[in-house]
């Protein structure tokens, strides 16, 4: 499928506003139809020359538009943090042969137009003076504008230069078939230009791609495409689900309740509680709860939460390990990092989006190399290099991102809903199937720990009141367990399977609020949301209701263990106190 590759070289600490409007404005003006699948919108508001060089070569065949948009000069594109040959980028685009325009707008783009038409870049978009952000913004809009209502490369820049010609009397702008010297003008202001490779004019009438490949709703079936990649993918990594494929192999029949039951059992909490309300069926057994089996906005947004719930697991494990490293002698963190994740706590997790998740992981997994350790979840170093560099996964991501965001602002057409369920269930089988390892893993909520020392046991053994996170169609209730070491009170930790000494805490950034209430039987869990300096209080979403009301910490007694646990965390990792981020 055709991508269009928008990467913008904005600052994570110090952002430029009106770069920020372009990015998020070029996204909602194309989204839907990338959300139609017409083609592949891939958005990179902080691109890097890994980023870039990577998302160019993965997409190779594939690519039709790159736009980058940002500080530049004759010779280079301001990455960001860095500098990047424009030579090296011309060379990349060059063996991209299907593409067919690359617009650089930023300053001074015109000395790179040569070596981008030299490697056979049909068209060329560029400036050749110093460029005012707010009018690069407006031309930008305006063109990807008229692209997305089905105008021509040519007609588009013609229709954005007519906008700023009327907007700003001391704009000059000229288009070219074939390179050649920007006109002398007497303004202070740039000249964009349209270059045309010679014996390539044609390009001028590309268009972007208008067809959808997504087939007619009416015979579509929900979850059997989710249930049967979920079986094929568990029996790697679970006997009980392998014995389902074995069996069917020697053609013995297997009911979608076997398959239902396997699969929720396999998958770790909080997981499977959100998958259980897209696999099953209703049922008034339930208490009223909510299932979404059914295609339109209602399941759309579930596909996006169990994406969500996925990416913030793997996230919060991650950043749980990075506190556990933190205290340990010699541990090493680069202040690029540590403003990095400064910037993840400062903002709201509802306003984050998944690509955000992906680079926490990947600044934390840089720290943990910094200091020679491996992730606590050792498959997820093989998931970030998977998202690196296969394409159908990084699609499927990126797609899920863009459903969320559509479904956040509440812009999602009823009428398009249908059709979005299917492509959004084809992107979510695609990202499950590299989750398998997940069944390797199971998730406990400590409540208390007692001391056993009898006289007679040769070591003392402590006895843990919890609940184990395990998906049962009657419900997760408490139990008791003994083991030679203590682990955590009032925590949620994750243990990897048929290793109980290895085990990771996931508080604070996890919680079970019902850990703190003696009384209370179940697990009510909690994700970490956002942190209030000016009240010093502590947000948590929860992990079942994800649109419920946050939990507010403030000033409760029992919950100030979790205030002195995050202080502690800012502490070992930033080297100062929360309050002081």
């Amino acid at each position: 499928m055709d991508v269009i590759y928008l990467a913008f070289a904005n600052s994570r600490t110090e952002p430029l506003l009106t770069l920020q409007e372009e990015d998020n404005s070029l996204f909602q003006t194309l989204s839907a139809r990338q959300l139609k699948q017409h083609f592949i919108l891939n958005r990179d508001s902080y691109a890097t020359i890994e980023s870039v060089s990577n998302t160019i070569s993965q997409s190779r065949d594939q690519l039709r538009l790159f736009l980058y948009s940002g500080h530049a000069g004759r010779d280079r594109l301001m990455l960001e943090g860095q500098s990047a040959n424009a030579e090296g980028i011309a060379h990349l685009l060059g063996q991209c042969k299907n593409l067919k325009l690359v617009f650089l707008n930023g300053c001074s783009t015109y000395e790179q137009v040569k070596g981008l038409l030299a490697k056979g870049v049909p068209a060329v978009l560029a400036t050749s003076a110093p460029i005012n952000d707010r009018k690069a913004t407006d031309f930008s809009l305006r063109f990807f504008q008229a692209l997305n209502n089905q105008s021509t490369i040519s007609e588009a820049f013609e229709l954005a230069k007519g906008e700023i010609l009327t907007r700003y009397k001391d704009v000059q702008i000229e288009i070219h078939d074939i390179l050649a010297e920007p006109g002398s003008g007497t303004t202070e202001e740039s000249l964009w230009g349209l270059y045309i490779n010679s014996g390539k004019e044609d390009v001028k009438n590309w268009k972007l791609p208008f067809q959808t490949v997504v087939a007619g709703t009416e015979s579509f079936v929900p979850n059997v495409l989710l249930i049967d990649t979920l079986i094929e993918t568990l029996a790697k990594y679970r006997d009980d689900v392998k014995k389902i494929v074995d069996d069917e192999m020697a053609g013995a029949t297997k009911s979608i309740l076997d398959k239902r039951e396997a699969i929720l059992k396999a998958v770790p909490h909080p997981v499977s509680e959100q998958l259980r309300k897209l696999l099953v069926d209703d049922d008034t057994s339930e208490g009223g709860l909510t299932f979404f089996h059914k295609v339109g906005p209602d399941r759309l947004t579930q596909i996006v939460v169990i994406n969500n719930t996925l990416l913030e697991l793997l996230g919060y494990t991650i950043l749980a390990q990075l506190w556990e490293i933190a205290t340990q002698p010699g541990f090493k963190i680069s202040e690029e990092n540590r403003t990095k994740l400064r910037g993840f706590f400062n903002a709201s997790v509802i306003g984050k989006s998944a690509s955000q998740f992906l680079d926490l992981i990947g600044i934390v997994r840089n720290v943990l190399s910094e200091n020679s350790k491996k992730s606590f979840i050792e498959e997820i170093d093989a998931l970030s290099e998977a998202y690196n560099t296969n394409a159908e996964l990084r699609e499927a991501i990126d797609y899920l991102e863009q459903v969320n965001q559509k479904v956040t602002a509440k812009s999602v057409d009823p009428a398009e809903a249908n059709e979005m369920c299917v492509i959004a269930e084809q992107k979510l089988a695609v990202f499950l199937k590299h989750l398998g390892f997940l069944s390797n893993y199971t998730i406990f909520s400590i409540k208390s720990i007692d001391v056993l020392n009898y006289r007679h046991y040769p070591t003392v053994k402590f006895k843990h009141r919890m609940v184990k996170l395990e998906q049962r169609f009657v419900g997760l209730a408490e139990n008791q367990e003994i083991t030679d070491q203590a682990w955590a009170c009032n925590s949620i930790l994750i243990i990897r399977n048929g290793d109980e000494k290895k085990f990771l805490n996931l508080s604070p950034f996890v919680i079970d609020e019902n850990a703190f209430d003696d009384k209370a039987s179940i697990a009510k869990l909690y994700f970490f949301d956002s942190y209030d300096k000016a009240s010093n209080a502590y947000a948590f979403r929860h992990v079942y209701k994800p649109a419920d009301t946050l939990l507010k910490v403030e000033e409760q007694k029992h919950f100030q263990i979790l205030k002195a646990q995050f202080d502690a965390f800012a502490k070992s990792v930033f080297n100062q106190p929360m309050q002081a981020l």
